[in-house]
């Protein structure tokens, strides 16, 4: 067997599903039009004047209804019924149904009993559905028209799923001072009067020292100013002034204790090549008398016959 002939589950139980509801809704359209078949019928019987003509009507609707018979007999049989599909469920239910009418003169007590054994069983095989049709017939529809429209129902599962239950606690009411961001909550440990501010601005700080520990770690350019302020604004609510004291005082703290090294990657530019920054703009700025201009020191460059040209 190829790829290609294998079974799909899915295919084949959303086709049987769609059958299931084709065969019910068939079943429910074929007893109304029985139905209404039947009261022509003998309207048509009743006004005959003709003897022979009417006798030809009874006897036609005579032999409907034991055809009719045939069909819903085998609802009387418990076995049978247990064992019954939906289709013969709903077969044996279509054929019963108009002559279950109490309020017809063709009405037939077995066809009666046989259509409420057979939504007995539909109830066993399709809950679902036949939950849908008994509110319909609750809020007063024929039994042919609540079961054609429940009939699209049958597709679907025969059983709701229903999620166990769970008891959750119930929230109780804020007071808006609570932290909103998604960061771990402040050291229980501080002090207790630190306003709100104080403690966000905390926050701040630690969210980044981490980072800047974490890109020591991961041996890494340390982060300035605009990508710590890109990180807060993005991963917290801190309020705009927050994060300026916050970025502030990171970069008051590298600027005061970070190494040369560290200063000189926080700062590329003033630490450009071949002439610093610092030296461009003294350069560039007036000379004021008493004081000459000042000159970038350069880089001798090595010529290509290896000596240095200045």
């Amino acid at each position: 067997m190829t790829a290609e002939t294998l079974p799909d589950p899915f295919q084949d139980a959303l086709g049987h599903g769609i059958q299931r509801a084709v065969q019910v809704a068939s079943c429910a359209v074929t007893a109304a039009q029985v139905y209404l078949y039947q009261q022509r019928t003998q309207t048509v019987a009743a006004a005959e004047r003709d003897k022979r003509t009417r006798q030809g009507l009874a006897a036609q609707i005579r032999a409907e209804r034991e055809a009719a018979r045939a069909a819903w007999a085998p609802a009387a049989d418990a076995g049978w019924l247990r064992n019954a599909d939906v289709f013969q469920a709903a077969s044996a239910w279509g054929a019963a149904m108009p002559y279950a009418d109490r309020s017809v003169p063709w009405y037939e007590p077995t066809a009666a009993t046989a259509m409420r054994k057979c939504e007995d069983r539909l109830r066993d095989l399709h809950p679902y559905a036949m939950a849908r049709y008994d509110r319909l017939r609750g809020d007063g529809m024929g039994p042919a028209e609540a079961m054609r429209e429940a009939a699209p129902l049958f597709a679907n599962a025969p059983r709701a799923y229903d999620r166990p239950y769970v008891p959750r606690a119930a929230l109780v009411a804020g007071n808006g001072e609570s932290l909103t961001w998604t960061a771990p909550a402040p050291d229980p440990g501080q002090p207790s009067g630190m306003t709100l501010a104080e403690a966000q601005e905390l926050r701040g700080r630690q969210i980044v020292a981490a980072l800047q520990e974490r890109a020591r770690a991961q041996r890494r350019d340390p982060l300035g100013e605009s990508e710590e302020r890109t990180v807060l604004e993005t991963i917290t609510n801190l309020p705009p002034d927050v994060i300026d004291r916050v970025v502030s005082f990171a970069s008051a703290t590298v600027s005061g204790t970070a190494a040369p090294a560290n200063a000189a990657t926080a700062r590329p530019w003033e630490h450009d090549f071949p002439v610093p920054i610092q030296g461009v703009v003294a350069s560039s700025a007036p000379p004021t008398p008493g004081h000459p201009p000042a000159v970038s020191p350069r880089t001798p460059r090595r010529s290509r016959s290896g000596r240095h040209r200045r």
